[in-house]
């Protein structure tokens, strides 16, 4: 059987069109798959903490992608980071983990190259300005701290990406990883998980603290020293799942702020995931976990020390009122605090005023006295926390509702002064 040119052409036509729609339609399908991918490992992702609780921003900041991460910025805004894992697959079984060895879920690992690609997509559409990238351990720890290290050379050096990124070092990575990582990168960070031993024990049995976790941060802290990263170091703890007290979290992370020049020390409450060993356990308070965000603060801004933070019998800070509250209330023959003599270190001890609205008074104080709660408001001061606490050019300002008997009969000496 003979064709014509024309018949020829003809059916080179057709082949090239059934290839070219099968080449878009494999396309379209590896697209969709890798959306797939991400998603699930940026809904895994979800589990580590870069910021404060989502709760603090208002809903139109909380993002509907599962790899986009609203994290709050050095000035309270919310800047949205592409927050993935490299991998899902991982060796160990810590008890309280979506990603533990033997639970029962899809697993799927990304290649270098095509989670570059994915996240400078979203880059270019302004969905995110950076990146947050993590993994489990598949094989070794180095193994897959290099496929992250690899994904951050080809963001850095083939497309010359400029922008923010926040790498996971692996507990049990080789120092050369970290430094070459922590070249590349503008924020590292390792999760200590729990505040010792003792209690990592109940959250996981194939991990040291001190061997693994806090040695292995200790050498990111001092690569810091050496060559500052932008970001600083961070860590994060889990909340609410070893017994621990809040005590013995916050004098872990007053000790990693003074002598390991930590940025900060992030606290996510526990929450019980589905196939596995702590699925039963009861999940941790939001509130615990916002109160330990406030007492973090004071630690970081007030100067103030675990020692003089206020604890209950078992070591946990007061639900029921905000922790400098509680100290003040503790320390009452402190107050009230004269507004226009007190020194800055003894006004942001004031329940109501902070470091910003501290300084204001100080400004104004130089050139006039301040006499009135609305002047305190106008700075900045919450005046129905304060006014308890302070004087104003030697006039007391009795709350309106009454506070303990014993807190009333001291404050209540100053009222006609």
């Amino acid at each position: 059987m003979f064709w014509s040119r024309r018949g020829d052409w003809n059916l080179s036509r057709s082949i090239g069109m059934i290839a070219q729609g099968l080449y878009a339609r494999n396309l379209s399908m590896k697209k969709q798959n890798l959306h797939h991918k991400a998603n699930l490992l940026g809904e895994l992702a979800g589990f580590d903490v870069t910021g404060f609780p989502l709760a603090i921003f208002p809903k139109k900041h909380i993002a509907r992608s599962s790899l986009i991460y609203p994290a709050a910025g050095q000035k309270g805004e919310c800047i949205n980071l592409f927050k993935v894992l490299q991998t899902n697959f991982c060796e160990n079984n810590c008890f309280y983990c979506v990603n533990r060895k033997d639970r029962g879920c899809p697993r799927i690992e990304f290649a270098p190259q095509e989670l570059a690609s994915l996240f400078l997509e979203y880059y270019k559409k302004r969905w995110v300005k950076g990146l947050f990238l993590s993994s489990a351990i598949n094989v070794s720890p180095n193994a897959s701290q290099e496929k992250m290290l690899e994904t951050l050379k080809i963001l850095r050096q083939r497309y010359n990406y400029q922008g923010y990124i926040h790498c996971k070092i692996l507990p049990g990575v080789d120092t050369g990883l970290i430094e070459a990582t922590g070249r590349l990168a503008d924020r590292l960070s390792m999760n200590l998980e729990a505040p010792n031993q003792k209690c990592l024990s109940e959250l996981s049995a194939d991990k040291n603290f001190h061997r693994e976790l806090l040695d292995g941060l200790k050498k990111i802290a001092s690569f810091h020293g050496k060559h500052p990263l932008k970001g600083g170091v961070t860590t994060q703890l889990v909340v609410g799942a070893a017994n621990e007290g809040d005590k013995e979290i916050l004098s872990l992370s007053h000790n990693l702020y003074r002598g390991h020049n930590l940025r900060r020390v992030y606290y996510s409450a526990f929450t019980p995931v589905e196939d596995t060993p702590l699925e039963n356990l009861r999940p941790c308070p939001p509130l615990r976990e916002f109160r330990l965000y406030q007492a973090d603060f004071l630690l970081r801004k007030y100067n103030f020390t675990p020692e003089e933070l206020i604890f209950d019998e078992k070591g946990d800070l007061y639900l029921d009122k905000d922790p400098k509250l509680v100290w003040a209330l503790s320390n009452i023959d402190r107050f009230p605090v004269e507004i226009n003599k007190a020194l800055f270190e003894e006004l942001i001890r004031v329940p109501g005023i902070g470091r910003i609205s501290a300084r204001k008074i100080l400004d104004i104080r130089k050139n006039t006295k301040l006499k009135e709660l609305e002047q305190l408001k106008k700075l900045g001061t919450v005046v129905k926390r304060a006014r308890k606490f302070i004087t104003l050019n030697g006039k007391f300002y009795p709350a309106k509702k009454e506070l303990e008997p014993e807190i009333d009969k001291q404050l209540f000496l100053w009222e006609e002064i």
